[in-house]
């Protein structure tokens, strides 16, 4: 039960990595709406406990899944999922601070040059092709993108899109490791990302004189951050990286920056502007673009293994 031996051999299956790259968006849409509701905590103490909960839930369930045979799953995720996990932490550092120095929409609209960045290294790194198709979607979140950070740019609210570009930068490296290998789990990778997101921000939580003290309800917001938002939304992530090619993966995870603004707007009344509605419109053409013509694409239908399948 818990050997590396008896996962089931699965096809590539496009209907299958399709809704589970969805609803990982959707997931990770709820960090803007739960972070807002944290009341004192600081960035690096909400990271600090987002981070070090991942890591302890993801810890446990790999323990429970493979048992002696967890540092075998380690071994065969390899320096690939070290890598990713260093890019991943990247994202998870660079996304809490955008969360700190702008409003939720452009921090969540800003994660969609992540495509631009996937595209780029998938073609180095994978030699995966990128369709006609692909470059039309990347081409109008391009539009998108450039309307929504305008405003924002010209209120000196930089910032914050610099740093949720850098999370964007850090979300594709870790997406071409989860590529590299579908052939074995990658969940070492998020176990990776999560403990160094936690050292560091344990360092600049010390560094900058707070404590790890901190009021019930945030720490509560803060361990949710982790376990639900980041957790769920990597299961299915992971998963979808098994079916999909990593371009079209992160175009159809982009269903966060289309759902998050829209909760945060509902639930706390942080209302976009005109420029990053209009933006985000043109975002969510392109998801539609790369959901129904990307079915026409040939895709590849080696076998793989998964516990999820």
């Amino acid at each position: 039960m818990g050997s590396t031996e008896n996962w089931r051999i699965t096809p590539h299956n496009r209907n299958l990595g399709l809704p589970a790259a969805l609803l990982a968006g959707i997931f990770w849409s709820l960090a803007g709406l739960i972070y807002r509701w944290i009341d004192t905590a600081s960035a690096w103490q909400v990271l600090f406990y987002r981070s070090f909960s991942l890591f302890v839930a993801l810890l446990i369930w790999l323990l429970i899944r493979y048992r002696c045979d967890i540092f075998k799953v380690l071994k065969n995720s390899g320096l690939p999922a070290v890598a990713g996990g260093a890019c991943l932490s990247l994202a998870f550092t660079g996304y809490i601070l955008a969360l700190d120095n702008t409003s939720v929409a452009n921090a969540m609209f800003a994660l969609a040059a992540a495509p631009f960045f996937t595209a780029i290294l998938a073609r180095i790194l994978l030699k995966e092709e990128i369709s006609r198709a692909i470059w039309f979607a990347m081409s109008v979140t391009a539009i998108g993108l450039i309307i929504m950070t305008n405003g924002e740019l010209r209120s000196g609210g930089g910032l914050g899109n610099l740093f949720a570009i850098s999370a964007a930068l850090g979300f594709s490296g870790m997406t071409i490791s989860l590529r590299s290998r579908v052939e074995v789990d990658m969940l070492p990778t998020i176990l990776y990302a999560s403990f160094f997101a936690s050292m560091f921000s344990a360092l600049a939580v010390i560094s900058s004189g707070d404590t790890f003290i901190l009021l019930p309800m945030d720490l509560g917001f803060s361990i949710s951050l982790g376990l639900f938002q980041i957790g769920l939304g990597f299961l299915c992530f992971t998963f979808a990286a098994r079916h999909l090619p990593a371009v079209e993966l992160t175009l159809l995870s982009l269903t966060e920056i289309i759902v998050g603004p829209i909760i945060v707007w509902l639930g706390i009344g942080e209302i976009p502007s005109y420029s990053t509605l209009t933006g985000g419109a043109f975002i969510m053409f392109s998801i539609v673009i790369i959901a129904i013509l990307g079915a026409r694409q040939p895709h590849c239908s080696t076998t793989i293994k998964t516990h999820f399948s």
